[in-house]
């Protein structure tokens, strides 16, 4: 909207600067007819004011002596002769003349320019309106009671919102819990508590979660992941066996996996390894070269290999 209201104003402005000279008492004043002017009573003075300057000339010239009598004669008659015809050419132009109304201009109405000044305006916002149809309204929310939907699947869990309209975390964890307590819940919903437990610090809740999690759903590639990313941030060892068979398994069903591979490089850091870990990232970097932030921490890893002091940290 605030952009709207500027650009309504700002096209006011240019049209009121625009028009303004209409309104202005001396702005409707007869132009003339420019500097070089064609009238026909122009050219005959000018025609006029040539062959005098040319008259005295040819006298000037006889009493100078640089020309005779019989050539003063003879120019004089040319001359005559051209005065004679720009006569006949000024009584024709004058039978032919217009009235000097016409060269007046028509005074515009004010009501006629303040009228077109209003009708601009209007044309530029609605064209203004007509190309804002298919912009996406960032003030509101897309749903039509004001809200994220509580279920958009089966299962599915939305994102409510407190009394200010801002997301509602509590909320949602409670519901989650509650929908995961009850047996009645999707991978979806699994990756989203946890996700939830790790922002909010509640790393224990998310540790008892992921085994439960990973039972129920098998197969559910994203909370494998998570399972072996907590694995590696924690200092379990069953944990970590069980994230490195996770992996190995992973890798057996999908060799160019960049999640497992990634993983698996990290454990051979773990285990001292580090020539097979080098290998193992080099040959991730082109799985990653499309990811940016991935692409930035293999060659971050890359180069901490390659330092002989930080053999023996361990990896972020």
């Amino acid at each position: 909207m605030t952009i709207t209201l500027v650009s309504l104003l700002l096209c006011a402005a240019v049209v009121a600067l625009t028009a303004s000279p209409l309104f202005r008492k001396g702005g409707n004043e007869p132009l003339g007819r420019g500097v070089e002017d064609d009238h026909p009573i122009r050219r005959w003075q000018e025609e006029k004011d040539r062959l005098t300057v040319q008259l005295r000339e040819n006298d000037m010239a006889l009493a100078e002596g640089r020309i005779d009598a019989t050539a003063h004669s003879s120019i004089a008659a040319r001359l005559a002769a051209d005065a004679d015809h720009a006569l006949v050419r000024l009584r024709r132009a004058r039978e032919g003349l217009t009235p000097v109304a016409a060269e007046t201009a028509r005074r515009i109405r004010l009501p006629v320019a303040a009228f077109a000044a209003v009708l601009v305006m209007a044309a530029t916002y609605g064209v203004h309106a007509f190309a804002s149809l298919g912009d996406i309204d960032r003030t509101r929310s897309p749903h039509a009671n004001g809200e994220m939907p509580v279920d958009v699947a089966k299962g599915g869990a939305g994102m409510p919102l407190g009394a200010d309209g801002a997301p509602d975390i509590g909320a949602m964890v409670a519901r989650l819990e509650a929908r995961v307590k009850g047996g009645d819940y999707t991978p979806e919903d699994a990756a989203m508590l946890l996700r939830s437990y790790r922002t909010l610090g509640r790393d224990a809740d998310a540790h008892a979660l992921l085994p439960k999690a990973i039972k129920a759903f098998p197969d559910d590639m994203r909370l494998k992941l998570t399972f072996v990313e907590t694995a590696l941030g924690g200092s379990d060892p069953a944990d970590l066996a069980q994230a490195k068979k996770m992996v190995a398994d992973m890798l057996s069903a999908q060799p160019d996996l960049p999640e497992a591979r990634w993983y698996h490089s990290l454990f051979l850091v773990m285990e001292g390894d580090l020539d097979s870990a080098r290998k193992e990232l080099h040959a991730l970097q082109p799985l990653v070269a499309g990811i940016p932030e991935a692409a930035k921490a293999v060659s971050s890893l890359l180069a901490r290999l390659d330092i002989p002091e930080h053999q023996q940290l361990p990896p972020k």
